[in-house]
């Protein structure tokens, strides 16, 4: 993202997306919350840890807080990261299956790693059991 053409009220609307969701996900940037996304995506696609399979679903936050956050910046905040986000999504959508009882087309909060690494005798969720 080229910061030299952002305005202030890009800024602005940056910060008004990190206070608006703060308590409910601490502090955190942008910035942040895509490296965060494309760190989980990038495990899902190397193969997923069964020892961490509990904690998928607070794994995803970092995506959420994207979902929550992109509607209140402006457009070109939008705009300059929305290729990068639309990649990591299509990436995590290949990486991963739908839950149990889930469309095809499920969003990240309704999908699961389709390669799942580690101690094979670990339970899994029974919504993950294809």
């Amino acid at each position: 993202m080229d910061m030299e053409v952002l305005s202030a009220d890009d800024y602005e609307s940056v910060h008004r997306a990190c206070q608006g969701l703060a308590a409910r996900y601490g502090m955190v940037t942008l910035n942040a919350m895509m490296e965060a996304w494309e760190a989980l995506v990038r495990e899902v696609e190397e193969g997923f840890d069964s020892e961490l399979v509990w904690e998928y679903a607070n794994m995803l936050r970092c995506r959420s807080w994207l979902a929550e956050a992109w509607p209140v910046f402006t457009d070109r905040i939008r705009a300059a990261r929305q290729a990068e986000l639309d990649a990591l999504d299509a990436r995590f959508q290949l990486a991963t299956v739908p839950l149990r009882g889930q469309a095809d087309d499920a969003r990240w909060h309704s999908r699961r790693p389709l390669l799942i690494v580690g101690d094979t005798l670990l339970e899994l969720p029974g919504s993950w059991v294809l």
